[in-house]
């Protein structure tokens, strides 16, 4: 087609405006920053607001110590881990590990809540997994959420052996990603969208080499990609890009259109 007749197009310009947004933002995402208040549905948040007049509040925690450590995070933070600590709530942050290379957890996000106690560092932070509503299946895992720091404690490391590419894997690692990007967690939105719109190719390219693309899931991901500003539909086969088609043409309410909606929504949040 065209350049000049795509350029014409204001569908083509809205998806270079979404696409040169994201990338701006993800751009400008810290590693580690610190803002004013925490989100609403951090899982740790007693709702004790903490500040220095309370007896359980700011002069309770070990302000000074976690101010140190702070330090050390934005300076040394690994590759694969953000972190978002709180002004106004010294005991709470929120961190995103990005799934390593070499496992089938790879490209994947998974969030964690965190609670400093009044005792920090005489006893460990508490810490919540955001699974987003998937089984994690894993053994430092409760059923609730909270991770049993057994790994810290027992001097157990990763054995990248052990990481094998099932289908089931494969699977889990598709629905989380799906579902981090249909609701990003505040104070992560942008970081998110761009994050995937980046890795859009090596993830479509990760499931067609271990998964039977007719199943819905290449579609699906294709899909929640390509909202988050990526050209997907290479990827996809003659007959599944049919049946988009299709479904595209039964509806007015175009995929960058739902994702500036949701956009608005994260803002609102």
């Amino acid at each position: 087609m065209d350049v000049n007749v795509l350029e014409a197009n204001p569908s083509y310009r809205e998806i270079e405006e979404i696409q040169d947004e994201i990338k701006k933002q993800f751009k400008n995402f810290k590693k580690f920053d610190i803002i004013s208040d925490p989100p609403f549905n951090h899982q740790l948040d007693k709702k004790k607001p903490i500040n220095k007049h309370s007896p359980l509040g700011i002069s309770s925690l070990p302000t000074e110590k976690l101010q140190e450590e702070c330090v050390i995070l934005e300076a040394n933070l690994p590759n694969l881990i953000l972190v978002r600590a709180y002004e106004n709530r010294t005991d709470l942050m929120r961190a995103v590990i990005i799934g390593p290379p070499k496992t089938p957890y790879y490209h994947a996000l998974f969030f964690f809540d965190i609670l400093f106690p009044s005792n920090y560092p005489t006893c460990p932070p508490k810490l919540f997994c955001q699974s987003q509503g998937l089984d994690l299946n894993h053994p430092s895992l409760q059923p609730d959420g909270k991770l049993f720091l057994s790994l810290l404690e027992t001097g157990e490391c990763w054995d990248p052996n052990q990481s094998t590419f099932s289908k089931d894997a494969i699977i889990f690692t598709s629905e989380a990603i799906v579902r981090t990007l249909e609701r990003p967690p505040r104070d992560f939105a942008d970081f998110v969208a761009g994050h995937f719109r980046q890795r859009a190719h090596a993830i479509l390219m990760n499931y067609k080499e271990h998964m039977d693309e007719s199943k819905g899931m290449m579609q699906l991901l294709s899909r929640v990609l390509e909202a988050a500003g990526a050209y997907c539909k290479h990827h996809l086969s003659q007959a599944i890009l049919e049946k988009v088609s299709m479904e595209e043409r039964s509806t007015n309410y175009g995929i960058f259109s739902r994702f500036l909606l949701k956009r608005r929504t994260w803002q609102i949040r």
